[in-house]
């Protein structure tokens, strides 16, 4: 009686266990000209994210009822609750749709620096993005993309038949992703990573924070400005907002 006891409950225990730990959801997304596009993709419940790759497959641990959220700054906000169908499937396809974007209200800053360069820099370590190594931060965007651009609009049949099948669109729309995930590399180079962790980000949730801030219309005018200390100032007033978006 007592060996079935102990047996009974081994197997309540190893159920309650595996039902607590996390699975391996695989997805994709589906979303108009999606190419160089990374999307955020934030599990709320578990404070965990992940990005997609360039086919719009992603892997992200889940448990049942984890609210999965997907953003971008070209696509409409979409929340998912992982129930026991998506589970026993162990797949989930996402649509998304194309976004319009509102510029927050303007807020007064109360950040430390004082708005003179030279003491607000000298607190502040800044890299040489070449110094990372990495090859392919030092090209630019693609010419093919370009070129492809220019001979959907030269001859003026190929114009009206380009028109007619949104090809000309479609590559506008790839160059404008690829200068997108252009500035928040560069908003990298120009702040550089350590500098953002010291203000509380997880290094696991870099990528995704700042692709959280380029949602904003200010990053990109900081950006291209290349106003380090706007920039500095801007994420740090943005920590709070991604943590209590996390919250949620």
């Amino acid at each position: 009686m007592l060996k079935n006891l102990f047996l009974f409950l081994f197997v309540i225990i190893t159920s309650v266990l595996n039902a607590q730990q996390p699975v391996e959801l695989e997805g994709r997304i589906l979303a108009d000209s999606l190419e160089y596009t990374f999307i955020n993709i934030i599990n709320k419940t578990a404070h965990r994210g992940t990005t997609n790759d360039p086919d719009g497959r992603f892997v992200v641990q889940v448990n049942e009822n984890d609210t999965l959220e997907f953003s971008s700054v070209q696509y409409q906000k979409k929340e998912v609750v992982i129930n026991k169908t998506i589970l026993e499937a162990n797949f989930l396809e996402v649509i998304l749709l194309p976004g319009v974007n509102q510029l927050e209200e303007v807020y007064v800053s109360n950040s430390d620096l004082v708005g003179d360069l030279e003491k607000d820099f000298s607190k502040i370590d800044f890299y040489d993005k070449y110094q990372l190594n990495a090859p392919q931060l030092k090209q630019d965007i693609s010419p093919l993309i370009d070129r492809k651009i220019a001979a959907t609009g030269g001859d003026p049949s190929n114009l009206l038949l380009n028109t007619i099948t949104g090809e000309r669109q479609r590559l506008k729309k790839i160059k404008a992703n690829m200068v997108y995930d252009e500035r928040v590399e560069k908003s990298l180079m120009l702040i550089g990573r350590d500098n953002i962790i010291k203000m509380g980000i997880n290094e696991d949730e870099l990528m995704l924070f700042v692709y959280f801030c380029a949602e904003d219309k200010r990053f990109d005018l900081y950006v291209d400005q290349e106003s380090k200390a706007a920039l500095f100032d801007f994420f740090q007033h943005k920590v709070e907002s991604w943590e209590k978006r996390k919250d949620q």
